[in-house]
């Protein structure tokens, strides 16, 4: 898979330490296609879209046509304490505040509750597909993730999340594009 250290969600180096219920420390901004500070990262004013102000993009699932996917993985530790964790992809449409801090993130799509015993070292927790728009729903203009701890606070939980740009391998993405083309 290709990543981008780019845009990765939780910044943090080792991942992310998650103790209780919390936000990636980044949003992806789909507008201007960057990760900023969930809580209060300044981006640019909102852009004029034929004649729209607040921008959304429905990118729909769109298999094997490079959709991007976010990714969650556990850190090398084994956590303890808690009873279980919750993965939610949010998005939040554009408040035209000039930061973040305005934004009240909705859930789009979530695991399951993943039971303590299921979160082990260095494993995959979640893959979503950036969800499709709901009818009648504004469409995001930011993407975080909220991770929902349930029980007692965690110990020795860290999540690295990130989005995932494709397969590493030319040979099976080469091979669909028609000769000449």
């Amino acid at each position: 898979m290709l990543a981008d250290q780019n845009l990765v969600f939780s910044t943090v180096a080792g991942g992310q330490p998650v103790t209780a219920t919390a936000q990636s420390t980044l949003a992806y901004d789909i507008f201007n296609g960057n990760m900023l500070a969930v809580a209060s990262g300044v981006y640019t004013t909102p852009g004029i879209i034929g004649n729209a102000t607040v921008f959304g993009e429905d990118l729909g699932l769109g298999r094997g046509k490079g959709t991007p996917q976010i990714e969650v993985f556990s850190g090398t530790g084994t956590p303890a304490a808690a009873t279980s964790l919750d993965i939610q992809l949010q998005g939040a449409v554009d408040p035209g505040t000039g930061n973040t801090s305005g934004c009240t993130y909705v859930a789009y799509i979530g695991t399951e509750a993943i039971p303590l015993a299921s979160i082990l070292a260095s494993s995959r927790l979640a893959r979503f597909d950036f969800p499709q728009r709901r009818v009648g729903a504004a469409l995001p203009r930011f993407i975080a993730l909220n991770y929902v701890v349930v029980g007692s606070a965690f110990t020795g939980l860290t999540l690295t999340s990130y989005i995932n740009l494709g397969g590493t391998s030319a040979q099976t993405t080469l091979g669909n594009y028609a000769a000449n083309y």
